[in-house]
């Protein structure tokens, strides 16, 4: 008779792995948070800069993601994609980045900054069930504007200044409901906070300065929705479609506000007088409605070719009522990976080779003209021995707004860092 028999041990070694794992990391990300010093203008707007919210092997393929599967790499952009988890397998996919960036208007200013992308975990509930869990920057938000200003023989200048942003946390699941059709969904918890500063600063001691100062704290539940269909077509390839919508469901924050005057400048302070007291009020984000799909050819383990386009509501968007001018969003992109042979002799043919390519019509717009976004990205995943675990490198150059109509351009090169462990979740020993 044939007994068979859980393997706790084997299991509680790689829970105590994966855990050192991601301490590990998140010190690393701790550190590299720290170390942010991204200063964008156009991060005053809206909610921030909205963070690129994907999977390393999505980037690396310009963001293509709707109908997009992998059984190594987690895709949160369609949930579900969870679909293709291994049964007996867990998986880590977490990333950091390094971002080169220059501005550009009448004169140029150049910088460079560290940022946490994203950790991930994947797991098999059920053959049927897949489920994921994850924490992202949803935005950030950090600018400093200096607009010189006179009025009769003074001189001034009002300093605009924010700092801060949105994090967020999800689990999301994926249900296959019959063949090659699989349905999924996130809940994500948004929280953090940000703050918005204007100081009019007199060149003479003979006016106080005034600062006008605006803290908020964010939380609240996010949705996403996604479907994946796959259709068999010759030599063992599929057709893939994939739709995914984000309902504006509401979230909700607190704020406090004071307008205070004082002499010195923004780096000694010296306070006069509060003219409007801190106080404590709610308001309400009315976020946008999202709605995207995708189209792809696919061969598992072996190609991927696909496209996607995405538009969001950012013209609905509001801030107690505000909505600051948005316009709505409209992004396209095309992406393809490739695995020569995944079970080759030859190391650089179980190599992954992505690239990609996106264009974006963005909410941001100004003097009538809507900032349009472009980026290029490439990527190598580098497996580990014979198996789906491995450190894969992204490569992607953007460009952002122009300079013509007194606005801003900001070009960046980024390197992304990934790192992928997928191990069994359990296994069972068998005893004769």
């Amino acid at each position: 008779m044939k007994l068979y028999k859980v393997g706790v041990h084997s299991f509680l070694i790689k829970c105590f792995e994966l855990a050192c794992c991601v301490l590990l990391y998140l010190l690393l990300c701790v550190g590299v948070k720290a170390q942010n010093q991204l200063n964008s203008p156009y991060s005053r707007f809206g909610v921030g800069d909205i963070s690129s919210r994907s999977a390393a092997s999505i980037m690396s393929m310009g963001g293509t993601a709707f109908a997009f599967q992998s059984s190594s790499a987690v895709n949160y952009a369609n949930p579900a994609a969870y679909i293709a988890y291994d049964s007996l397998s867990c998986l880590f996919d977490a990333a950091f980045s390094f971002k080169n960036h220059t501005l550009t208007a009448a004169s140029t200013q150049k910088g460079a900054t560290m940022l946490f992308d994203y950790v991930a975990f994947g797991i098999s509930v059920r053959r049927w069930w897949k489920t994921s869990l994850g924490f992202q920057p949803y935005s950030s938000m950090n600018y400093t504007v200096i607009e010189p200003k006179s009025l009769d023989s003074n001189t001034y200048n009002i300093l605009y200044t924010g700092r801060g942003g949105i994090n967020e946390v999800y689990w999301g699941n994926a249900f296959r409901l019959f063949k090659n059709f699989s349905l999924g969904f996130n809940v994500s918890y948004l929280f953090g906070s940000y703050i918005r500063q204007r100081q009019v600063e007199w060149d003479s001691s003979d006016f106080f300065n005034s600062l006008i100062s605006r803290n908020n704290h964010v939380n609240g539940v996010a949705l996403n929705i996604g479907t994946q269909y796959f259709i068999p077509v010759k030599d063992k390839g599929e057709i893939g479609i994939g739709l995914v919508c984000t309902p504006p469901i509401p979230i909700f924050s607190k704020y406090n506000q004071e307008i205070v005057t004082y002499i010195g400048t923004a780096d000694a302070v010296t306070y006069i007088d509060t003219i409007y007291p801190q106080t404590e009020s709610k308001q309400k984000h009315s976020m946008p409605l999202s709605i995207g799909g995708g189209l792809s050819w696919i061969k598992r383990d072996k190609y991927f070719v696909g496209m996607d386009v995405k538009w969001t509501n950012w013209s609905k968007y509001a801030l107690d009522g505000q909505n600051d001018s948005l316009s709505d969003a409209l992004k396209f992109s095309i992406g393809a990976n490739i695995t020569p042979q995944a079970t080759g002799k030859m190391y650089f043919s179980r190599v992954t080779y992505s690239l990609g390519v996106s264009y974006e019509l963005t909410h941001l717009k100004f003097n009538e003209q809507q900032l349009a976004k472009y980026a290029i990205s490439a990527g190598l995943f580098f497996p580990i021995k014979r198996s789906k675990t491995g450190i894969g490198m992204i490569f992607e150059y953007g460009s952002l707004g122009t300079t013509s109509n007194g606005l801003i351009k900001e070009d960046y090169f980024s390197i992304t860092l990934n790192l992928r462990i997928h191990e069994r979740w359990y296994q069972r020993i068998k005893y004769e």
